[in-house]
Formats: C-alpha cells, sequence, structure tokens
C-alpha cells in the first residue's frame, strides 16, 4: 500500500452526503454499504489514507478509517465509528503504534474499497466519503511529527568526494527536529539568516517496529516502510557556524512524501534510482546501491545504542550533486521548485519561498508539522 496522511480541503464537505448517501442509478441503497448511520467528516484533522494505484481512480485517497467504519456498519456492528477508531486510528503515528493487527486490517478495508470501488458501489463510496478524489484532499507528510528524525552523513562516497571528506568507518548519526517536516506541495521558506540553503534528495525509512539490539540480518524486519525525503540545509550555519542541529532543523527543512510505501512493496530497497531536480535542471542521479551503508547496517548500528520506536524516521544520506559542490555553488533561491524522485516511491515536489517577518507574527507560509 502507498499510505498517506491528508487532509479534506474546505470546499470538499459542502458537496459530501447531500440528499442521501445512495447513488441514483447505480442501483444500489446506502444502507447496502452501511454509510448512512454514519456522520459527515470534517476538514481540517489530518487521516489516515492510502493511494488507489493507477486505473480509473488513480490518485484518489482511500480513507482507511471510514472505510473500516462503513464495514462495521454494513455489519451492524454498534458504534462502528467508535469501533474502527480503536482498530484503525486516523493518525499515522496511532496506527503504526498498534503494530500487525492495524497493518492486516487496514490491508483488508484497503483491498475491500478497491472491490467495491471497480463494481456499481464505487459512487457511492465517493459519496459516502469512503474514497476522496484527489482535488478534495491535501496531503501532509506521511508521518507529520516523527518521534525522532535521524539523518546519516556522508553515506554515498561519491557525495562524501566532492565535500572533500573521507568516507566514514561507521554510520555517523545526526538529528532533525521533527518540528522541521513537512509535506508534498508545500513550501521551504528559506531563513532571512541564511543565504546558503542546499537540497538533498535522500530515501527515508520509517520505523515500525520498536527496534532495540536488532541484528543487520533482522533489521529489515522493524522496517513499515519507505518515503522521499528531501534534507534540506543552511550550509551557513551547519558549516561556517558549527551549527549542524541548527543548520539542519530550520523550519520546513524536512519535506517528506509523498506517501509511506509499505515494505512488502518494496523488493530490494538498495536497488532504486533516485534524482533530484532543481526548477528542471537534473543535478543528482544514483542508485540506493551506492550506499556505504546499508539500511539494515544502519538501523542495526542505531539500535545498538537507542530504542527505535514506531514512527521514527531514518534519512540514509545523499548522494553527490548537492549545490554546495557546484562551482559556483548553487543554493536554493526563492520560486525554485525541488522535485526528488525514487523509483516506485513516487515524486516529492516543493516550491521555495523568502521568509518575510513582522513585528507581530512569526514567518509567512510555513507549513504545519
Amino acid at each position: 500500500m502507498h499510505l498517506v496522511t491528508f487532509q479534506l480541503r474546505e470546499e470538499s464537505r459542502e458537496n459530501e452526503g447531500a440528499g442521501h448517501w445512495g447513488y441514483g442509478g447505480s442501483g444500489l441503497a446506502s444502507g447496502d454499504l452501511g454509510l448512512g448511520v454514519l456522520e459527515l467528516s470534517r476538514p481540517g484533522g489530518q487521516r489516515l489514507g492510502a493511494l488507489v494505484p493507477p486505473g480509473p481512480h488513480a490518485g484518489d485517497v482511500i480513507d482507511l478509517n471510514r472505510a473500516l467504519a462503513v464495514k462495521l456498519a454494513a455489519r451492524d456492528v454498534g458504534a462502528p465509528e467508535a469501533e474502527a477508531d480503536s482498530l484503525l486510528p486516523s493518525s499515522m503515528l496511532a496506527f503504526l503504534e498498534l503494530g500487525d493487527d492495524a497493518r492486516g486490517i487496514a490491508r483488508e478495508v484497503y483491498v475491500w474499497a478497491l472491490e467495491n470501488l471497480e463494481r456499481f458501489d464505487g459512487p457511492d463510496l465517493v459519496r459516502g466519503g469512503v474514497v476522496r478524489t484527489r482535488d478534495r484532499v491535501q496531503l501532509q507528510a506521511p508521518v507529520p511529527r516523527p518521534g525522532k528524525l535521524l539523518g546519516v552523513a556522508r553515506n554515498y562516497a561519491a557525495h562524501a568526494a566532492e565535500r572533500e571528506a573521507s568516507a566514514p568507518s561507521e554510520p555517523v548519526l545526526f538529528v532533525k527536529a521533527s518540528s522541521c517536516v513537512c509535506g508534498p506541495g508545500q513550501e521551504i521558506i528559506l531563513p532571512s539568516l541564511s543565504s546558503q540553503v542546499d537540497y538533498e534528495g535522500e530515501l527515508a525509512v520509517v520505523i515500525g517496529h520498536r527496534a532495540r539490539s536488532v541484528d543487520v540480518s533482522r533489521a529489515l524486519a522493524f522496517v513499515a516502510g519507505y518515503t522521499v525525503a528531501n534534507d534540506v540545509t543552511a550550509r551557513d550555519f551547519q558549516n561556517v557556524r558549527g551549527q549542524r542541529f541548527l543548520g539542519k532543523s530550520c523550519d520546513t527543512f524536512a519535506p517528506l512524501g509523498p506517501a509511506l510505501v509499505t515494505r512488502d512493496e518494496v523488493d530490494d530497497p538498495q536497488k532504486l534510482q533516485l534524482q533530484t531536480r532543481v526548477s528542471g535542471e537534473l543535478r543528482q542521479s544514483a542508485s540506493t546501491a551506492e550506499m556505504t551503508f546499508s539500511i539494515a547496517h544502519i538501523i542495526a548500528f542505531a539500535s545498538q545504542l537507542m530504542t527505535l520506536e514506531p514512527g521514527d524516521v531514518l534519512l540514509t544520506g545523499t548522494p553527490a550533486g548537492v549545490g554546495a559542490a557546484s562551482d559556483p555553488p548553487r543554493w536554493l533561491r526563492e520560486g525554485d521548485v525541488v522535485d526528488v524522485e525514487i523509483e516506485n516511491l513516487g515524486r516529492l515536489r516543493n516550491y521555495v519561498t523568502r521568509e518575510t517577518r513582522t513585528p507581530e507574527q512569526g514567518p509567512v507560509g510555513a507549513c504545519e508539522a
């Protein structure tokens, strides 16, 4: 599954549930799917969904929590929405913390929704809010506020070389503030105090099970899935001023998305092509096979010293081609569009803008974490 966190757009509720849930001419009454007893969902809150695969409804989003509530209502289960909330939460973090049971339920309702969507029930699912058309939702970062957001420095030999640094003998981990996460389509905001903001396209790993002192051979079993990341960095703070944490943790400096692709759909995370484009210009192109330390090695190494928890996000390093290594350096500029694309995982697009401040308020345009 391609799991997403999404919000309903404000206008979507106006058209939801107009009249009866049933769709005229479909031959299916709303009660057959259990839609008539459910309350309307409201815009603004974050929801857990799954992207519909290629086909007539490609890119639409299945609201997994609501799909389960509909299934339960169709079976006359009492308080179906409350039961759905306990079995399949609408929060990505809460969902991941429930482990394999919740993932099994998510898979079941995902398959159920797809089967019904391909039949005559499809219009009812859309009207009932089980399936959201792409124009009705705003995708957020798959994990909007991870418990830990870890990065790995110089994990591609070519990147280490372009930065005139040696390849490390063990994974070099650092921390980014989880408050700097933002989602696809949102803005990367250039801080007023920095003039050297750089991009770093990366593969991100989302932890799915509590991991402590795990062996390399078992490390990938603790992964929930993978997503695309951009480890945006203020080089003048990271390098010149020695402020690595601040240089990595400015607001909006960790775009993630568009989806968390579950581990079962990625045959080998060490054989994925990664490309980064800035305003259409190809800046990075590499394979995750070029990592100095594999994903399994990094997880095993980190877990020797700390407990990795469901929802933690691990950025696995960037390949060669960063802006700082160009001559002259290619820093991000207001108006740039940054695309990071990874094979089978999707494309993460963000727009670059410059921070503006007034005496009465903070940065304008910062995305919600």
